[in-house]
C-alpha cells in the first residue's frame, strides 16, 4: 500500500494551478526539512542516486532513480504540464526528518524505524530504534561562494560548496558524502567521514509539499507578530497619545538618547526591564503633576 501511494506521487503535475499537497518539492532551507524526506543526488542522464535502506541486509546504501512517467491525465486538454522530477519509488528511499526541540539537529527514521547514524570512522547505519547522539544531524544549506551578495559573516546554517544544495554534517563534525563508483553497475558507499565540501557531499533533499507549506506559514506568522511586538514597545508617542492621561492632547517626542537606549537594550536581550525602568521615571499623578 504505502509503494503504491509513492509511486502515486511520482509524478508532479499542475492542472489548473492547483498542486497536490502531496507533491514533493524541493527543501530550500534547514528549517524545511520536516516529514518524509527524499535524498538523493542527480546524475547527468537526467536520472538520480538516492539515498536508501536495504532492510534485508540492514544497511544503508543507494538505489538508482529515474523520472517517473506522466500519468493519462495528464495529456489531457487543458492540463498544464511541469516537467516531471525525481521522487521516490518505494517506501524504502524515503526518511522520516524531525528537528530535535530547541536544537539545531535532526534525526532522519527509516521505513522499519530505525534511525540514521554514523561512528567515528564515518560508517553510516540504521540499525537504532532508539535516537542518541550518533543518530543527530546537522543540516546546512550549502551556497556557492561568488553567488553571495553581502559580506557579512555567514549564518551557522550555511556554508559554502561547490554547488547550492544540503549537506548533513555528522556528530563527529564530518559531512555526508557519496563514495565514487569504483564499477560499472556496482552500489555506490555512502559515508559520513569527509572533512570538507566538495560535490561528493551536496544532496539535494525534497519534503512533501504540505509539510513544507506548514513550516513556511508558521515562520511568516511569527514574522508578522515579531514586527508587531516591537513596533508597539518603540513607538512610545503613539502609546502615551493614546492611552495616558497626563499630557494628553500634545505631542511627546522621545529623546535620541532615549530611544537610542531602547533599541541598544533590545538587542541585547533586557528590553522589558529597559521598559520597565522608563515607566517608572514617567509615572505620576496628572492631578499633582
Amino acid at each position: 500500500m504505502m509503494n503504491q501511494t509513492l509511486k502515486c506521487m511520482a509524478a508532479m503535475i499542475k492542472v489548473g494551478h492547483t498542486i497536490t499537497y502531496l507533491a514533493w518539492v524541493p527543501v530550500e532551507a534547514p528549517d524545511e526539512l520536516n516529514g518524509p524526506a527524499f535524498i538523493y543526488k542527480r546524475t547527468e542522464k537526467a536520472n538520480g542516486i538516492a539515498l536508501s535502506f536495504n532492510v534485508p541486509l540492514s544497511q544503508v546504501e543507494t538505489s538508482n532513480v529515474e523520472p517517473p512517467e506522466l500519468p493519462a491525465e495528464a495529456l489531457e486538454d487543458g492540463a498544464v504540464i511541469v516537467g516531471a522530477d525525481l521522487a521516490p519509488l518505494h517506501v524504502h528511499q524515503v526518511w522520516i526528518a524531525n528537528k530535535l526541540s530547541g536544537l539545531e539537529k535532526w534525526t532522519l527514521k527509516s521505513a522499519p524505524g530505525t534511525f540514521l547514524a554514523s561512528d567515528r570512522y564515518g560508517s553510516v547505519t540504521a540499525t537504532n530504534e532508539a535516537r542518541g547522539p550518533q543518530e543527530e544531524w546537522a543540516v546546512k544549506l550549502v551556497e556557492v561562494a561568488h553567488a553571495r551578495t553581502s559580506e557579512d559573516p555567514l549564518p551557522d546554517h550555511i556554508v559554502i560548496g561547490p554547488r547550492r544544495g544540503i549537506a548533513f554534517q555528522s556528530p563527529q563534525g564530518k559531512w555526508l558524502a557519496l563514495d565514487q563508483e569504483s564499477s560499472e553497475g556496482k552500489k555506490r558507499t555512502v559515508r559520513a567521514d569527509a572533512s570538507e565540501i566538495d560535490d561528493s557531499c551536496v544532496w539535494e533533499v525534497s519534503v512533501q509539499w504540505k509539510y513544507r507549506h506548514a513550516i513556511r506559514h508558521a515562520q511568516r506568522a511569527a514574522k508578522k507578530i515579531a514586527k508587531l511586538n516591537s513596533g508597539s514597545i518603540l513607538d512610545e508617542e503613539r502609546i502615551s497619545r493614546s492611552r495616558q492621561g497626563w499630557n494628553a492632547g500634545s505631542k511627546v517626542r522621545l529623546a535620541t538618547g532615549d530611544r537610542r537606549e531602547l533599541e541598544q537594550a533590545k538587542r541585547e536581550g533586557r528590553l522589558s526591564e529597559a521598559m520597565l525602568d522608563r515607566r517608572q521615571k514617567l509615572k505620576s499623578d496628572k492631578y499633582a503633576w
